[in-house]
């Protein structure tokens, strides 16, 4: 059995202890390989495998000895190179995210690839940038191909091997180091990028102008790899959540691989049979007394809990507690259309802004057993250009997933005509709003013969609907519809509680929204306190 093979089912038995999200990219992985339009080919595997086994490590008690790939690199190597589609015979990933914990060896492996990119696969011209946020960090990652150029042609026959640079004469290719000043990169052609440490960007401008410059490639790539980070609004962070929206089929983009070593919702990061979830090369560069040093260290000093859970062990920490687990967020995603129910009931919930802030509609329909939600999320046109969360209502923009409306305030007419369009040929039962600054809102809607109910914004009113929803969350029988801003909005949740064991969804932050989940709840709370339907949860 190939060793990329016997990973793959040493995940899906258990024998080696693995997250949710290596589960996934293993299992992805099969159902690419089983799938007709794609060709496996192995003997392109062992190639790179084997080019690996060239270079030298030149650093510890490794020193001098070839560079042997773990299974786990093994296994990333066969699903980013063995795939090709059958009728072009193109390679089908062309995008790669790797997220590991530090001192798994991820540097040394994503600079091998670039090696790999600038003299092994037959490209003419080929260019390989490798970038990272500051130049210092590029250095790093440079210093690694840099020293397997000199393994590979120790003589200078074919490469000059230069400060910064790497030109690879038989191709007429090159391979640069660039930092995070992207001014300076007009006009690339990369056959092959790789971003280090994309946790550190606070933008992303590095990646778009280097991947917009792949267009001319007929089989480009870009690496990007990372450890965690502590900032759920970094384009990390939005990277990483369409890289699980994709491994759990809440998004399809067959191109883009993902391999995130992390643990599970859940598991508790003091026990060491969870490290090596997080670290796959316990064992081999990452020493299981010097993790569990650290470990003993953040129990028994809180200020360092936060950064050795996060490097140490690749969890994205910047909240106390998870209200519900990620992986029943996405799960809970169905794309059902809301006009598979006509003449249905339905209840909606509105969370309105003040003035330039986002507004979201939810509406909700019984299903038998489930509950389903459809979302709508509303912004002024001039919010978009507000600097903290320009990229994020940019990217939401792109997606679809939200909906732009003319000037610089919120357009109450304009959502009332949508919830009147939305429900045209359904019942509507009750639109549950908060009272507070939807005077004018509440009148025009009320005129329009809409069954408008306050809701308070109490502890008590929100206790029932949100451990309802939880329950209907952990379960499996809540549906959302396919909007990553009500997905955003549930990972930003903390629970506020009072002495009488109410909750409410808050938010630890004010820039972490919660709009969708307010809208939500709302909804669900009106739903519940109808009399004929008390007691059906």
């Amino acid at each position: 059995m190939e060793i990329w093979d016997k990973y793959c089912q040493d995940v899906l038995d258990g024998t080696i202890p693995s997250g949710l999200w290596m589960r996934r990219a293993v299992e992805r992985f099969n159902r690419q390989r089983a799938d007709e339009r794609y060709v496996f080919r192995p003997a392109a595997v062992r190639r790179v495998v084997k080019l690996f086994g060239l270079f030298r490590h030149f650093e510890g008690s490794a020193a001098g000895k070839p560079f042997v790939l773990e299974p786990w690199q093994q296994f990333i190597i066969a699903a980013v190179y063995g795939l090709y589609y059958r009728d072009t015979g193109l390679r089908l990933i062309n995008k790669v995210y790797l997220e590991v914990a530090r001192k798994n060896g991820k540097t040394a492996f994503a600079a091998g690839l670039c090696l790999l990119h600038l003299v092994a696969l037959g490209e003419a011209g080929p260019e390989v940038y490798l970038a990272a946020n500051s130049r210092d960090q590029a250095m790093l990652a440079y210093k690694f191909v840099e020293n397997f150029a000199l393994d590979l042609d120790p003589r200078g026959e074919m490469m000059d091997v230069l400060r910064r640079q790497i030109v690879f004469r038989p191709a007429v290719g090159q391979l640069r180091v660039v930092a995070a000043d992207s001014t300076k990169l007009d006009g690339p052609n990369p056959s092959m990028f790789l971003l280090d440490e994309f946790h550190a960007a606070r933008d992303t401008r590095m990646k778009d102008v280097l991947q917009s410059g792949q267009g001319m490639r007929e089989s480009p790539m870009q690496v990007i790899t990372t450890t965690a980070g502590f900032d759920k609004l970094s384009p990390c962070y939005i990277h990483r959540t369409t890289c699980t929206e994709i491994l759990s089929g809440a998004k399809t983009d067959e191109r883009q691989a993902a391999f995130i070593f992390s643990l599970d919702d859940g598991d508790d990061w003091r026990d060491p049979k969870v490290w090596a979830k997080s670290n796959p090369n316990i064992g081999v560069t990452v020493s299981s007394v010097f993790l569990a040093d650290q470990i003993t260290s953040a129990v028994n000093n809180g200020a360092e809990e936060v950064g050795i859970r996060t490097k140490n062990l690749n969890q994205w920490v910047d909240a106390q507690t998870v209200w519900i687990p990620d992986h029943y967020v996405v799960e809970s995603v169905e794309q059902r259309p809301l006009s598979d129910f006509k003449g249905c009931d339905v209840w909606a919930g509105v969370d309105l802004s003040s003035t330039s802030d986002l507004t979201c509609l939810a509406l909700m329909v019984q299903d038998g057993d489930l509950y389903r939600w459809w979302l709508r999320f509303y912004l002024p046109e001039e919010s978009l250009v507000e600097a903290r969360f320009r990229q994020l209502y940019g990217e939401w923009r792109r997606e679809g997933w939200l909906v732009v409306t003319p000037g610089n305030v919120v357009d109450y007419d304009f959502i009332l005509n949508d919830l009147r369009d939305l429900t045209r040929d359904m019942y509507l039962m009750a639109v549950a709003y908060d009272a507070w600054n939807a005077t004018q809102f509440v009148i025009n809607a009320t005129d329009a013969g809409l069954p408008m109910e306050p809701f308070s914004q109490t502890l008590g009113a929100f206790n029932r609907p949100t451990k309802e929803f939880e329950r209907l969350m952990l379960s499996g029988r809540a549906r959302l519809d396919n909007n990553g801003i009500t997905r955003y909005c549930i990972r930003n949740v903390v629970l506020a509680r009072d002495r009488n064991g109410n909750i409410k969804p808050s938010k630890q932050f004010a820039e972490r929204k919660i709009d969708g989940v307010i809208a939500i709840l709302e909804s669900l709370g009106v739903y519940l306190a109808s009399p004929r339907f008390q007691g059906l949860l």
